[in-house]
């Protein structure tokens, strides 16, 4: 999928020419999906921008073509390419979604909206009986229209949020936890447990796993992300790494050591070049870019 990103170069696909002549399997797999996937293939030759290959392809078909594939096997030999794992982490199966350093507005069947950050998959489901928005990972920043038949539901994969009439609020969620900070109007947060906390405007909520409802007051800065940014007020350095992933294409690794490093300030999203630059300038770590993909940040 990095490969249909617009951001890989010569390096990338000559990577890839050598895995697909390494293995008939591996070319055979490839011929499917550009089968799946020609009209963007045919598209890329002609250098049409990655954004216009996105509008290109429906969605519709495009999770119909890769169910297809992952179900039969079809690209069983893929796996280090593409697998279920990796479709579902990139949204591919999702009702809406979003790529590397993507932010992206939806609208709701019923009017309300969505903000997506970077990286960040939802599945919708609204009818006459349910408004629920369902969010695999990443970010979203939900303005919740009231009706009070059909209250708006947030469900992530620690318990669920439900608006309680008009409501603004940022809905969080990674491997660890979800976090939902309430901007406006007030939620109800129920974790798996079934233990529920109201939570209000000015305040967050932190569910986990074996773990009742937490919460404190939000630090204010929690939807910054929409205008590019990310606060960090003596936070590791971990925290502000993760939020770079998510707007870098390829890998950047941090030593354990420099994990630990206490930070503050406010970063770009947006120019993650010149935030690592900082880093560098002002923080003791070593900064080594092997190449624009691989980026390593260890103590000094």
């Amino acid at each position: 999928m990095f490969l249909r990103s617009g951001e890989a170069g010569p390096a990338e696909w000559a990577a890839y020419a050598d895995w697909r002549s390494n293995d008939p399997g591996h070319e055979a797999a490839a011929q499917k999906l550009t089968r799946a996937l020609g009209p963007l293939e045919q598209l890329r030759s002609q250098g049409v921008p990655s954004a216009a290959l996105q509008t290109a392809t429906s969605r519709a078909s495009r999770r119909s073509a890769l169910r297809s594939m992952l179900t039969f096997g079809a690209v069983g030999t893929t796996a280090g390419f593409l697998g279920w794992h990796g479709a579902r982490e990139y949204g591919l199966l999702a009702d809406r979604s979003t790529g590397i350093a993507e932010r992206k507005e939806t609208s709701l069947p019923d009017g309300s909206t969505l903000l997506l950050d970077a990286r960040t998959a939802v599945d919708l489901a609204f009818d006459q009986t349910q408004r629920t928005v369902t969010l695999r990972h990443g970010r979203v920043l939900v303005e919740a229209l009231d009706q009070p038949d059909r209250p708006l539901m947030v469900r992530t994969p620690f318990g669920q949020v439900r608006a309680n009439g008009a409501a603004r609020f940022v809905a969080h969620a990674d491997t660890q936890h979800a976090q939902i900070a309430v901007l406006g109007g007030n939620v109800t947060a129920t974790c798996l447990s079934g233990d529920q906390a109201q939570v209000s405007e000015g305040s967050r909520v932190c569910l986990k796993a074996n773990s009742s409802p937490i919460v404190e007051s939000r630090h204010g800065n929690e939807a910054l992300w929409t205008q590019g940014l990310v606060a960090l007020d003596n936070e590791p350095l971990s925290v502000l790494v993760a939020a770079l992933q998510t707007y870098r294409p390829g890998v950047l690794r941090i030593d354990p050591k420099a994990a630990q490093i206490r930070i503050s300030g406010v970063f770009s999203l947006d120019d993650t070049d010149s935030t690592l630059r900082a880093l560098a300038q002002t923080q003791p770590v070593h900064i080594v870019e092997r190449t624009r993909y691989w980026v390593t940040i260890s103590a000094a």
